[in-house]
């Protein structure tokens, strides 16, 4: 892959598409429903290849020329989505087709695409209808900007104490950061080396000095990208009939309305917030030992004091379960787990082109027949996303289209000496991403692509269901004894161990609920009225002081970047919206988490249909009732 033949490559999808938007204008009126509902869906197909290959290389490729190239790219392939938004002549000839007699799936077809035109604007006038098209290229530049600040905002640390300063951390991070010249020792903020430091490191002031750090990734340009990002969107959404972007963001997700997660978040923080208390005086009992002075617990300090009370209090320390958790053999265990449960294969496919010599594609096989393809981005390196995400690569169309998907993680490479022992927090972590992978390959099947896979398809703040639920097989002592082995004795972690492991995780939960519903409120009330004037850092240490229970920095600046501030703009509280749904679903399961009728059940009824029901629906379809809140609270104060 190269800058001009992936320019190319997008170059002639983009031609391809305008030609099948002539072909559907060209219809003659007397064309059928499906036949105006297909030729519509036919315009993007073109696209599909390489449009969602953009957004994916812009985090994942290797090579800065091409993702430069990409991101020059994605600006074209919004405003060809812009133009094709805002024409008139398109919209005249859906609505005509959903005025008739429309059956199932055309007619939900026909209605989402009316009202994503009526989003779009194309029902305003010429001169708002220019403004909405400028504000839609400027918006894609900004959050390109915000992501990429965040990519390259990344900072060191070099603590002069050398390993005396990395005292609690294993061997192997030692062994990973070996002292210079002068005995210093050099930090960055990806994560591999952050979480595990903030958790094990027992010297304070170094915790402390990495932490700042961290906060400040991407500060302070990012907060004046954040501020233009802010009030384009505001703009935009009152150009387009809404009080705030809240209200447009919302009014396509399971919530409706911004008034909806906002109650949300208030009752999940006023049933949170008490065990949040709690556990925090007890992290500052704790913390008294050291510093008999102290009066509160620091955001800095919270993981290492509640590493310390979980050793104490459940005799667990997380570092004890490394050794069962390789790398590969976790790798190799989820697929496993994944194939028992819903009857697929997974073959490792050598001979398609990767974008990295550390990538590996994966084919899944169902019933013998390739039906999707995948790709496994596992490790960090410069230039790359720093978290953990599935990307969409292609929708797929039943017959016609694989689809394919990517995960882009930053786990510890095995080498020959090191077989990379993930925390069992890291474990989870790729149960989660997987779960979103099958979720968006197998809903790849569908006759329609607008239906297919779930990165355009289904309410966002349902794609999250999927993936916690999936978490909860990396807790099960069943399924972690088929991979999780000693990498050395070869033994299979105890059942004990895993018992004590999930009480230790279960403590201090209330505190991580509270954490993510203050992020969900942050994000929501950025978005719900005129941001003109507003100090979006203050904003958030003012919100900290109210809705936590641990005390936050003025120097730290989190919003800097807080990445979902622009991929889930408003929506933050998606997370927990989807625990809710997700812990639901998960009651199905509790008799045998194994158990493949039950598992290829929830396949056809929620997973597998993508966008072409509601996500309620799909739930209660499932469950044979509407969701609920019980199983949530259940396990809140469990």
């Amino acid at each position: 892959m190269t800058p001009d033949r992936f320019r190319a490559g997008m170059h002639a999808g983009l031609a391809a598409a305008r030609q099948m938007l002539e072909r559907f204008l060209a219809l003659s009126s007397d064309a059928s429903v499906q036949d105006v509902a297909r030729a519509y869906d036919a315009i993007r197909r073109p696209l599909d290849e390489y449009g969602e290959r953009v957004g994916t290389f812009t985090s994942l490729h290797p090579d800065p020329a091409i993702r430069e190239t990409c991101e020059a790219l994605e600006v074209e392939v919004e405003a060809f989505e812009t133009e094709l938004s805002m024409n008139r002549a398109v919209y005249d000839r859906l609505a005509e087709a959903e005025s008739g007699v429309a059956p199932e799936p055309e007619k939900r077809f026909l209605d989402h695409a009316l009202r994503d035109f009526r989003r779009a604007g194309v029902d305003r006038d010429e001169a708002t209808r220019e403004r909405v098209r400028a504000l839609r290229e400027e918006l894609v530049e900004i959050g390109q900007t915000f992501d990429r600040n965040i990519v390259q905002g990344g900072r060191t640390v070099r603590l002069a104490r050398g390993h005396a300063a990395l005292a609690g951390l294993p061997p192997d991070y030692l062994a990973a950061h070996p002292q210079d010249a002068d005995g210093a020792v050099t930090l960055t903020t990806d994560p591999p080396d952050v979480l595990p430091f903030m958790q094990y490191a027992e010297d304070d002031a170094a915790r402390a000095e990495l932490f700042a750090a961290f906060q400040n990734r991407a500060y302070p340009e990012n907060l004046e990208v954040l501020d233009r990002l802010l009030a384009k969107r505001h703009e935009l959404a009152q150009l387009l009939g809404y009080a705030s972007w809240a209200e447009y963001d919302t009014e396509t997700r399971m919530v409706k309305r911004p008034e909806r997660a906002r109650e949300f978040i208030e009752r999940v923080l006023m049933l949170a917030r008490p065990q949040a208390h709690a556990v925090c005086a007890e992290l500052l009992e704790e913390k008294c030992k050291r510093h008999p002075e102290a009066t509160f617990v620091e955001e800095s300090e919270a993981r290492h004091l509640r590493e310390r009370v979980v050793r104490q209090r459940y005799g667990f320390d997380s570092l004890s379960v490394r050794p069962y958790f390789a790398y590969e053999n976790v790798k190799r265990g989820i697929m496993e787990t994944s194939s028992r449960l819903y009857g697929v294969m997974f073959e490792k496919n050598e001979s398609i082109e990767v974008w990295h010599e550390s990538v590996e594609c994966w084919d899944i096989l169902d019933s013998g027949r390739v039906v999707a393809r995948f790709y496994l981005d596992m490790f960090p390196r410069e230039g790359k996303f720093k978290h953990a995400a599935m990307f969409s690569l292609r929708h797929g169309i039943e017959g016609e289209v694989l689809p394919e998907a990517a995960l882009g993680c930053n786990f510890a490479r095995p080498t020959a000496d090191d077989p990379a022992l993930l925390l069992h927090d890291q474990v989870t972590t790729f149960f989660h991403e997987f779960g979103h992978l099958l979720h968006h390959l197998f809903a790849g099947r569908q006759d329609y692509m607008r239906f297919s896979g779930i990165s355009d398809s289904t309410e966002w703040d349902f794609v999250e269901v999927p993936s916690q639920m999936y978490e909860e097989w990396a807790w099960d002592s069943g399924v972690l004894a088929t991979f999780a082995t000693h990498h050395e004795t070869g033994e299979p972690i105890p059942d004990e161990l895993v018992r004590t492991m999930r009480g230790a995780d279960e403590y201090g939960k209330g505190l991580f609920v509270t954490r993510q519903m203050s992020m969900a409120m942050f994000s929501l009330s950025l978005y719900e009225s005129d941001p003109s004037g507003l100090d979006t850092n203050a904003h958030w240490g003012e919100l900290c002081r109210t809705l936590s229970p641990l005390v936050h920095r003025e120097e730290h600046h989190f919003p800097a970047a807080f990445g979902h501030l622009h991929g889930y703009a408003a929506a933050y509280y998606t997370y927990m919206w989807s625990l809710v749904i997700a812990k639901d679903l998960f009651s199905a399961f509790q008799d045998d988490l194994m158990d493949s009728a039950t598992a290829q059940a929830y396949r056809a009824a929620v997973l597998a249909p993508g966008g072409s029901r509601d996500a309620a629906d799909l739930v209660e379809q499932f469950l044979g009732r509407p969701y609920s809140f019980d199983a949530w609270e259940a396990w809140l104060r469990s």
